[in-house]
């Protein structure tokens, strides 16, 4: 597992696509180890590749306390009584600048600001 693109340019293109939207929502701390991470007050969003999967896959985990039912989420696990993580695989620019996906992750931002 990685947190670091620059190998993989079409994965790299689209972090940088979500990363830019993250960056915009406000005062958010950023840090890589085998993923990279976002938090305010607490963490909202992983991303991630793996180093043996083809360029042009980023993985991305958003957590909210409620579920989101957005039609590009590969999986949504409740993992505490308040606390859901919701799965995205990013194969695209298009997804990865998704007004669906910004919007989700806008949630998990301000779920995070809480």
């Amino acid at each position: 597992m990685i947190g670091e693109f620059s190998q993989k340019p079409k994965t790299d293109a689209y972090f940088q696509a979500i990363d830019a939207y993250v960056m915009g929502l406000g005062s958010v701390k950023k840090e890589l180890r085998s993923q990279l991470s976002y938090s305010v007050n607490r963490k909202f969003l992983w991303m991630w590749a793996y180093e043996k999967t083809g360029d042009g896959t980023l993985y991305l985990n958003v957590a909210l306390d409620h579920r989101e039912d957005f039609p590009g989420i590969h999986r949504v696990s409740q993992v505490g009584a308040r606390r859901w993580n919701h799965h995205v695989v990013v194969k695209s620019l298009e997804t990865a600048n998704s007004s669906w996906l910004q919007e989700l992750i806008r949630k998990g931002f301000e779920f995070s600001c809480r």
